[in-house]
């Protein structure tokens, strides 16, 4: 199984990516998250997470894992609905965005990526009512959304996490 990690795992991002579309660069790295589940709601949940990024493939994709609860969240705060899953983006030399895949149990999603003035959006390819949101996007921190919509005009967070580098 090493073998297997270290041709997936690589050190640094492609010279085919350009610094303008390294979306993703900053986040490489092991952070703890806060998530806040249904906010504003009387089923508001609060849950401690963790995600794990790293350049993969020889550099042209980054891979991350996510895990909510976190490993040691899991041993006392069971959620019916954890979700343990992992996201590939593969920078598109064509498009200049990034085509995505999420899965965890049960779920897979296809998504693109692209800038958005001081955010990056990724938006579900299907039929386009979910995206995802990077913003506040810091060496140590960042935010990140998770909306819905059912008429395409009128966008809900589903939920929400507040990310901070472990040191």
């Amino acid at each position: 199984m090493n073998e297997f990690a270290k041709a997936l795992i690589c050190e640094s991002k492609s010279s085919n990516i350009p610094d303008e579309h390294n979306l993703f660069g900053s986040l490489i790295g092991e952070w703890d998250f806060e998530w806040i589940d249904m906010h504003g709601t009387e089923q508001e949940r609060h849950i401690k997470g963790e995600w794990i990024f790293s350049w993969v493939l020889g550099g042209i994709a980054i891979q991350d894992v996510f895990i909510c609860p976190s490993r040691e969240e899991r041993i006392n705060n069971h959620q019916p609905d954890a979700e343990y899953g992992t996201t590939i983006r593969i920078y598109n030399p064509k498009t200049h965005g990034w085509d995505i895949f999420y899965g965890c149990t049960g779920q897979m999603t296809r998504l693109e990526a692209r800038r958005n003035g001081e955010t990056i959006l990724l938006t579900e390819i299907k039929e386009g009512k979910k995206k995802w949101i990077f913003s506040e996007v810091t060496e140590n921190s960042f935010h990140w959304q998770s909306m819905g919509t059912q008429d395409g005009a009128i966008w809900i967070l589903y939920g929400e996490l507040f990310a901070t580098r472990k040191i």
